[in-house]
């Protein structure tokens, strides 16, 4: 047990954790990133999607409805699991609340100019550092399976048109031609051409190794106290020894609330599970990162690999499994929509992971405490997001 000493001590390895390390050693900092298994937490498990499409905040209309429907339907795309805590039950309370429309429409605002920038950065780290993140440009497709979902999506059409956002909508014989593998008797499609897509866990461990090579350590430890007084944080405890910092990042992924305790500081953050199942294969088997609309499930499909995603289930234990018939569920509600996914039999296990979702849907990314800065609830939009968070940490640290 020993002790150590860094400009600044970020608390995760993840997607935030990763690109807040980068930019922070990129300016000059001295940095050390605390992780029990630095980028084999939701950032390796997600869709890897970047997504600036998918800016409207978890908190809003729609998502209010499916919370009371959950109650009468077993595949509703919002779930809970027991054991309901306390703090899962006001977090509720207040998602409802910030689902009124109009603040759902300027959370979608923020969000969608965050995403775009963020993007830009991606760009930038992969020209400027040459790091290979196999960024794919292909754009995005939301399907729609029926008339009636696809006239329902009018609403986000003018929001998203109100921001100046591209896209294209297509018929059913325009999809036809844009993805021949998906079901021809489908009603059509929404594009969005500016969407990129990555395999998100070569991409963190990518600009974790940028951030080495501008200095910054990376060390597998957990986080158990921390060491406060006037006001300041002062040093934290891992269970290999003590860490002393003039800064502290929380960028702990879906347990920053906990994380934050320690640090006096209460993150409204509650993990949101989702579930992810992945096929290999030898080609990619669509042209463009795809959500199905009606079974809520995103498709990525990369050169060596398909991977489905779905579900936002609250409540429960991190280390709960999967339901035992998750992965076979999800193989058949997305072949009734492509047909010609690889056999199931191919399949690797299901797997479960909590994004950090809070009451609104927006990021907390400030300060926190004098010393202390949080980085986390980024929801869905985690990998979307992770530049230009990791910007934003290091200009309120350097600044």
């Amino acid at each position: 047990m020993g002790s150590t000493h860094a400009d600044v001590a970020v608390v995760g390895g993840g997607i935030i954790g990763s690109c807040a390390a980068f930019y922070l050693a990129r300016s000059g900092a001295d940095v050390l990133v605390l992780d029990p298994a630095p980028g084999t937490g939701a950032s390796a498990g997600n869709a890897g999607m970047l997504v600036p499409s998918q800016s409207v905040p978890f908190a809003n209309p729609a998502t209010a409805a499916a919370w009371l429907s959950t109650l009468a339907r077993r595949d509703s795309p919002v779930t809970v699991r027991r054991p309901l805590s306390p703090s899962l039950a006001l977090w509720i309370a207040g998602s409802l609340f910030e689902a009124r429309p109009w603040r759902a429409s300027r959370a979608t605002r923020l969000l969608y100019h965050l995403a775009r920038k963020s993007l830009q950065l991606y760009e930038e780290l992969a020209d400027a550092e040459g790091i290979d993140l196999r960024l794919r440009s292909t754009g995005s497709l939301r399907v729609f399976r029926t008339e009636a979902a696809f006239r329902q999506q009018s609403r986000v059409l003018r929001t998203l048109a109100g921001f100046e956002a591209e896209f294209d909508v297509l018929g059913p014989r325009a999809l036809r031609d844009a993805e021949p593998d998906l079901r021809p008797e489908l009603a059509g499609a929404i594009g969005f051409p500016h969407d990129r897509s990555l395999d998100p866990a070569r991409a963190t461990l990518a600009i974790a190794d940028a951030a080495r090579a501008h200095g910054a350590s990376f060390r597998a430890e957990t986080v158990v106290g921390a060491r406060r007084a006037h006001g300041r944080v002062h040093a934290v405890a891992t269970d290999r020894g003590t860490v002393t910092a003039a800064w502290f990042v929380i960028a702990a992924g879906a347990a920053s609330a906990r994380v934050g305790r320690f640090f006096g500081a209460r993150i409204p953050v509650q993990p949101g599970y989702g579930l992810s199942v992945t096929y290999p294969a030898d080609r990619p088997l669509l042209r463009h990162s795809v959500l199905l609309e009606e079974a809520h499930i995103v498709i990525n499909s990369g050169s060596r690999s398909v991977r489905l995603t779905t579900g936002m289930e609250f409540g429960g234990r991190p280390r709960d499994a999967p339901p035992a018939d998750a992965g076979p569920r999800l193989d058949a509600a997305a072949r009734a929509f492509v047909p010609t996914l690889p056999p199931r039999d191919t399949a690797g296990a299901p797997w479960r992971g909590g994004r950090p979702m809070t009451p609104s849907g927006l990021p907390r990314v400030g300060r926190i405490g004098e010393n202390v800065i949080a980085a986390t609830g980024h929801g869905t939009l985690g990998m979307t997001l992770g530049p230009v968070t990791g910007h934003l940490v290091s200009s309120l640290v350097t600044r």
